[in-house]
């Protein structure tokens, strides 16, 4: 049987003769037209494109398509190279793909703009203003370089210009790209003298299901309203409904997906006017039709959002008392949407734990906190007052596994207790926690330092004075939002040190490091993780412990060959 190599199946369905990074090279370096220190430089960032890659150059297409997603998960950390010699090195390697026509050839200068954008792109650059020149300058060029006036800018012409960066962008997410063109223009019209004053639009992509409240019938609104309600507080004499509250979260959780379920159900055609109660989500034909609607706009196949929303539905159906029949009915959708239930990590977490395990990877990331306080340093006072935040939550998360909506939401006052001695301990209650177990560290000395300088330097740069959340909203009138300091915080690590790694991964790495140490201590795992029961600490990560247990074993056997 012939095999198959893995790392040439993208390379399958490329057209023959497609031009590879090694023909580039060759063109570039028998080109006549360039100097010899401009054939260098070109043939340089092609080799150091690959090397990042890690291919050789024959085994890289030059095709746009096939370079920018892969390009784009380049992280110069990683490579051990600095931002400035990654972007000279992708540079140059455009600049060979356009010098043999690959990729469209980019004019840069201010001299290439005619006279009308020449004036008016100075006029942006003297106001030393980089939240709009930042973006800008490649759409100006591109309007220059089409002959389009000033006053004739219009929405064609950022879509254009969409299509135009889709076709010739190796290493930026073009949809980022063309965001922040039309962000810069928008911000031109304000606040140059002179700008055309025509704004461009940015469509979002996003799609939203959830119809505004004025849009969903009153009646179904009030009676949610009154259902959450007993669940919230429920009648402890009553002889039937809830004896136990739901916990604030699963009432915000659950009236989110009920509503979301109602629009399903409008978008797909049911009259708002029939759907005038909860009971109404409940009837099974209505249930299958707004389920079905779910499962077709994602591909045809269920998720765990659409499992979740099967699952509510039958047990609103035995809150709410309602016949037998539409209960197993609703559990006989439930049951075929049902996903498989999760044993381990996914693969994509082991992943990314297995570059943790190099002792001199974990160690740039441990060190992380101290890299991001001393950069603050150099940085303009509202940056460092960030970088020092981004440093301390990566601190919290290091020695506190805690999940990214618990340190969001850390208050000041109430979360951090400091008993006397100079100690600090992180306490949250179990009425602020995913299952109810309460969580208490200690901070160790260097983050507790950390912290008090935190506090003691961010007002007034990111907070007002006398603002309880230790991540608050710039307002101060609350904590950040948990998805927001997650990317916040996923980028800047990958930014500083290479690495795809999400608050929640902090998680893992504790069970890890203390496994692999510990291999079989599941119990201790399952406290410093606050799960309720060993069986979900083993079930996640049984397995983990292996390359501790195995170099256990191996000290164990090389200690016994040394006996006589």
């Amino acid at each position: 049987m012939k095999h198959t190599n893995p790392d040439q199946l993208e390379l399958a369905l490329m057209a023959e003769g497609t031009p590879t990074l090694a023909s580039v090279i060759n063109e570039v370096q028998s080109s006549a037209d360039l100097s010899d220190g401009r054939r260098r430089d070109m043939a340089s960032g092609l080799r150091r494109v690959a090397s990042a890659l890690g291919r050789d150059p024959g085994d890289i297409p030059a095709v746009v398509k096939w370079l920018q997603p892969r390009l784009a998960e380049v992280m110069p950390a990683a490579l051990g190279v600095t931002d400035k010699s990654w972007q000279n090195a992708v540079s140059d390697a455009k600049s060979a793909l356009a010098h043999v026509g690959i990729i469209p050839r980019h004019n840069r200068q201010r001299d290439d703009l005619s006279a009308p954008w020449r004036d008016l792109w100075q006029a942006a650059l003297a106001s030393k203003d980089k939240s709009l020149t930042v973006g800008l300058g490649r759409f100006v060029h591109f309007l220059s370089d089409q002959d389009v006036d000033p006053e004739e800018v219009s929405q064609h012409h950022a879509d254009a210009f969409h299509e135009s960066i889709a076709a010739g962008e190796i290493r930026k997410e073009p949809e980022w790209v063309w965001k922040n063109a039309v962000w810069g223009w928008n911000l031109a019209v304000d606040r140059i003298p002179g700008w055309p004053q025509t704004r461009l639009s940015m469509p979002s992509r996003k799609i939203v299901i959830t119809l505004p409240d004025e849009d969903l019938p009153a009646g179904f609104l009030g009676d949610l309203g009154q259902m959450m309600q007993r669940l919230s507080a429920p009648d402890i004499f009553a002889e039937d409904g809830p004896t136990r509250a739901l916990r604030p979260t699963t009432i915000e959780q659950q009236t989110a997906m009920l509503k979301r379920f109602a629009s399903e159900l409008v978008h797909a055609g049911v009259p708002a006017m029939e759907i005038n109660s909860v009971r109404a989500l409940c009837d099974p034909r209505r249930a299958e039709l707004g389920l079905r609607a779910m499962v077709a706009r994602n591909g045809g196949e269920k998720n765990t959002v659409i499992a979740d929303m099967a699952v509510l539905l039958c047990s609103t159906a035995r809150r709410l008392d309602l016949p037998e029949s539409t209960i197993k009915a609703l559990a006989k959708h439930a049951k075929r949407l049902a996903r498989p239930s999760q044993s381990g990590l996914t693969r994509k977490n082991r992943d990314r734990l297995r570059a943790l395990q190099d002792p001199a990877t974990l160690r740039r990331l441990l060190l992380l906190p101290e890299q991001l306080i001393r950069a603050s340093a150099r940085m303009t006072p509202k940056n460092a007052a960030l970088a020092r935040e981004d440093a301390l939550a990566i601190a919290i998360l290091l020695v506190c596994p805690l999940r990214i909506k618990n340190l969001s939401q850390l208050h000041v006052e109430r979360d951090l207790q400091r008993p006397g001695k100079g100690q600090v301990f992180i306490a949250i209650g179990e009425d602020q926690v995913k299952n109810g177990q309460p969580i208490e560290f200690e901070l160790p000395p260097d983050v507790r330092k950390m912290l008090d300088k935190h506090l003691g330097t961010r007002v007034p740069l990111l907070c007002p004075q006398g603002c309880p959340w230790l991540f608050p909203r710039r307002d101060g009138t609350g904590p950040i939002a948990p998805t927001n300091f997650s990317t916040r915080l996923s980028k800047q690590i990958r930014k500083e040190i290479g690495l795809a790694v999400n608050p929640h991964l902090f998680r893992h790495l504790t069970a890890m490091i203390w496994l692999t140490a510990n291999p079989g201590a599941y119990e201790a795992a399952r406290r410093l993780l606050g799960h309720t029961s060993t069986r979900t600490t083993i079930n996640f990560y049984a397995g983990l412990e292996t390359s501790g247990a195995v170099q256990a074993l191996g000290d164990i056997l090389a200690e016994k060959r040394k006996r006589k």
